[in-house]
C-alpha cells in the first residue's frame, strides 16, 4: 500500500489540546483542497503524522504540498511493523535507484512506540538485507548517493525515498482574518505570508490583478476585492472583517507616516527581505 506520509513543524510544539485543535484544522484543510480539486482522497491522523490515501499521487502531490501547515510528504510504502516485512518492503524500494557494484546507500531508520528491536537494529538489517540484493554495493552513511528511509509507528512501518517540501507555517484559518493589499509582487508575497501564519486573507488588488489571482490556488475560496479609486482603506478593512492589514512594503520604501490610516494593526512582513528572496517566494507562488 502507498501512503503519503505528511509531517506538520510548529503544530508539534504547541500543547496537546492546541496541537490537536490545529492538527485537525489542518487535515480539514487538505481534505477541502483535495475536494475543489476533485480528487478523491481518505486521511487519517495520529499525534505526529497525518496520513493521506489517494490514488492519483501526481495529483496528490501537486495540492498536499501547498497546503499551509505541511512541512514536508512523502510517497511511502506501508506495510507491518516487523523486520522481516520491512527488509522486504527497503529492498522493493532500492529496486528503481540502480542500486549496484559501486552504488552507495544508507538507511535511516527511526521508530516511535515498543518494538523488539532498536532504530540501530532496523538500520543494520535492513542494510544487510539490501546489500544481500544488490552486491556491490556500498554503504556511505555520510555522503550516499540512495538513501532509503524506515520510519516506524506502533505496529505500522513505513518505508519511502523522497521528500516533497511543503509551505511550512500554521493552517490557513487558524489565526483570525487580515486584509492584503496586493498592488504588485511585493504585495502578494506579503499575502501570501500572512497566509503562511494561519490567517484567512481577503485580498484587496486592483482589478483583473495577476498578482491576486496567483493566489487562489493557495487559497481556493480567496475573496478579492477591488480597490476603488481614491476611497478609504478603513471601508474594505470593514467588508473583510479584518484584524489586521498586510502590505507589500519594501525596506527601501519604508515610510511610517506613509501607512493607510486603518483601526487595524499594520504588518510589511516582506521589508526585510531582499530582491531575490522576493523573487523567488513569487515564482514559487506563481508555480502552485
Amino acid at each position: 500500500m502507498m501512503v503519503l506520509l505528511v509531517r506538520f513543524g510548529e503544530i508539534a510544539l504547541k500543547s496537546r489540546y492546541v496541537r490537536r485543535q490545529l492538527r485537525d484544522r489542518l487535515v480539514a484543510n487538505i481534505q477541502d483542497l483535495f475536494a475543489t480539486e476533485g480528487v478523491e482522497c481518505v486521511t487519517e491522523a495520529d499525534e505526529a503524522r497525518i496520513y493521506v490515501h489517494a490514488d492519483d499521487l501526481v495529483r496528490a502531490k501537486a495540492i498536499v504540498t501547498r497546503v499551509f501547515g505541511v512541512v514536508s510528504v512523502s510517497p511511502a510504502a506501508e506495510g507491518h511493523a516487523d523486520l522481516e516485512t520491512l527488509k522486504a518492503m527497503a529492498v522493493r524500494e532500492a529496486a528503481p535507484t540502480g542500486l549496484g557494484p559501486g552504488a552507495t546507500f544508507a538507511v535511516r531508520a527511526r521508530r516511535v512506540g515498543t518494538h523488539p528491536f532498536t532504530s540501530q537494529d532496523l538500520g543494520k538489517e535492513i542494510g544487510g538485507a539490501i546489500l544481500d540484493a544488490y552486491p556491490g554495493a556500498k554503504v556511505n552513511l555520510g555522503a550516499p548517493q540512495v538513501e532509503i528511509h524506515i520510519e516506524v509507528r506502533e505496529n505500522r512501518g513505513f518505508v519511502f525515498r523522497e521528500f516533497w517540501p511543503g509551505p511550512g507555517g500554521l493552517p490557513l484559518g487558524s489565526q483570525g482574518r487580515a486584509l492584503a493589499l496586493v498592488e504588485s509582487a511585493e504585495g502578494m508575497v506579503a499575502a501570501w505570508m500572512a497566509m503562511k501564519r494561519g490567517c484567512r486573507v481577503v485580498v484587496a488588488a486592483p482589478a483583473g490583478s495577476r498578482e491576486a489571482d496567483a493566489l487562489r490556488p493557495w487559497e481556493p475560496g480567496l475573496k478579492i476585492l477591488e480597490i476603488p479609486s481614491g476611497g478609504p482603506m478603513e471601508d474594505l478593512v470593514r467588508i473583510a472583517r479584518a484584524g489586521a492589514v498586510f502590505l507589500g512594503t519594501r525596506g527601501r520604501d519604508f515610510d511610517p507616516s506613509r501607512r493607510p490610516p486603518v483601526s487595524v494593526p499594520v504588518f510589511e512582513p516582506v521589508i526585510g527581505l531582499d530582491d531575490g528572496e522576493i523573487a523567488a517566494l513569487a515564482a514559487r507562488i506563481r508555480a502552485a
